[in-house]
């Protein structure tokens, strides 16, 4: 075997090791349940108010659209080409979510020859942030379809009884402050955690890569719903109007996300693991990975103050 050959073969196993890490990690998270009629209370309940920034013209969106405009690709590093796996407007969600689309890595540029693991769509595969590195399956979205629908979209939620429920945010693209880091798909969210009587006792608002925690006096509204802030184009989550950093937050349009609740572990994409967005230059710029098993729905740790 040749040196170029064995290298190959090592990459391989790593890979192989990786992707069996990360599946068996994602069996382990604690898993939500499907709310009994206590349950489905406690989710309308406490299902927040969001004031969406006035003049951001990226609403929110629903993932039917976003599937229905995208098409599903996998990216190739090494300068070899994509490869389309679905055409748009042809992304069979079911097999999305249930791992019936798959692809391999290729070598390097000139031959991209395919090699190496079968990867499933529900492996961890974002490109710029999975097991495989540069590549994998990502939704490419018809750019005219980026706007979204607005406050009739449904808001996606993880529920698990006496711990937390999560509410899940979806908007068709992330503009930001710094075009660098603007991509498709955005995935925000808020949780509020619950105590053994199933009353909420403080929500955690998701800020880009980070959280803080209020205590549930701070933030609740007198109908009982927890009140967000989204900011202007990022959609970051935050419990105060006015000015945070980069970001402005203001009493927009507000969006009462109790008028549509859906499971989002009864959503046939459920579970796919790839990118929901094209490829940026960067991780940043990247669609990122939805709710999914690598993804946890809620803090780990709820002591870190706004």
């Amino acid at each position: 075997m040749d040196r170029l050959g064995f290298w190959a073969r090592v990459r391989a196993v790593v890979l192989i090791v990786l992707a069996t890490l990360t599946a068996s990690t994602a069996l382990s998270t604690p898993a939500t349940a499907a709310p009994d009629a206590e349950g489905w209370r406690t989710v309308v309940q406490y299902a927040p108010s969001v004031f969406l920034y006035s003049t951001d013209s990226y609403r929110p969106a629903t993932t039917a659209d976003f599937l229905s405009h995208s098409n599903l690709r996998w990216a190739h590093d090494q300068s070899c080409a994509d490869h389309e796996l679905a055409a748009r407007g042809h992304v069979d969600v079911t097999r999305l979510g249930t791992g019936g689309y798959q692809h391999q890595t290729a070598s390097a540029w000139p031959f991209c020859d395919h090699h190496d693991h079968q990867y499933r769509s529900t492996d961890f595969t974002r490109p710029r942030g999975g097991v495989v590195g540069g590549e994998g399956f990502f939704l490419d979205l018809d750019n005219a379809a980026r706007h979204g629908v607005g406050r009739a979209a449904p808001v996606y939620f993880e529920y698990q009884a006496h711990k937390f429920v999560t509410y899940w945010f979806f908007y068709a693209f992330n503009n930001a402050p710094l075009s660098v880091a603007d991509h498709e798909g955005d995935w925000e969210r808020i949780s509020v955690r619950l105590d053994s009587n199933n009353q909420a006792t403080q929500v955690a608002y998701y800020i880009h890569a980070s959280y803080c925690t209020v205590p549930w006096s701070d933030v609740a509204s007198p109908q009982s719903h927890p009140v967000a802030y989204s900011a202007d184009g990022t959609h970051a989550s935050y419990p105060t109007a006015g000015a945070h950093g980069l970001d402005d937050t203001d009493q927009g349009p507000q969006w009462h996300t109790w008028a549509n609740l859906q499971d989002v572990r009864d959503q046939a994409w459920y579970g796919y693991g790839g990118g929901w967005g094209e490829v940026g230059d960067t991780e940043a710029s990247t669609g990122p990975v939805g709710p999914s098993p690598y993804k946890s729905p809620a803090p780990t740790d709820w002591a870190k103050p706004c």
